[in-house]
């Protein structure tokens, strides 16, 4: 059987919900409003209740800190628009790190061609005649295929 909180504990959940949801039981969760409802009629509700009211109106008077004017003109004069570029030489200095970054752009297009070209010869090439491919499987030949003089015998096939 569990064990009913006793007066005390429950007071000092009251006051932990109420420091986290203020004074206003309206704005308590539905659960915390029911599991407290018999306890809010008591003197010591009451004081729970009436401190948190203290601390709300404290929270509620205190403003959002505003920036002052000679901070936001320190932060304006700090900040310096982007210039536009003014000729062809400010362009041209702006395209400097990509040019840095061109042999290594001809140097893997040149790889690539490299490979490309390299495959595109190896496919033109004649397939081998049947000897020599014969030749590169002749362990899996059998006696049969082999004449007396130890030439291959072919099928017309």
């Amino acid at each position: 059987m569990a064990k009913l909180p006793t007066l005390t504990e429950r007071l000092n959940a009251l006051r932990d919900c109420a420091d986290a949801y203020g004074a206003d039981i309206a704005r308590w969760p539905a659960a915390r409003r029911e599991a407290f409802f018999d306890l809010l009629d008591t003197d010591e509700a009451a004081l729970i209740l009436d401190e948190a009211r203290g601390l709300d109106g404290f929270l509620n008077a205190a403003t959002a800190p505003r920036m002052s004017e000679d901070l936001t003109n320190r932060i304006m004069a700090g900040y310096a628009a982007p210039k536009q570029q003014a000729g062809l030489f400010d362009f041209l200095r702006g395209l400097a790190p990509v040019v840095r970054l061109a042999p290594a752009g001809v140097l893997a297009g040149l790889g690539a061609l490299g490979i490309a070209s390299g495959l595109m010869s190896a496919s033109a090439q004649d397939p081998l005649t049947p000897e020599y491919e014969a030749l590169a499987y002749v362990d899996d030949l059998s006696p049969v295929a082999i004449d007396e003089d130890g030439g291959l015998e072919w099928d017309a096939e």
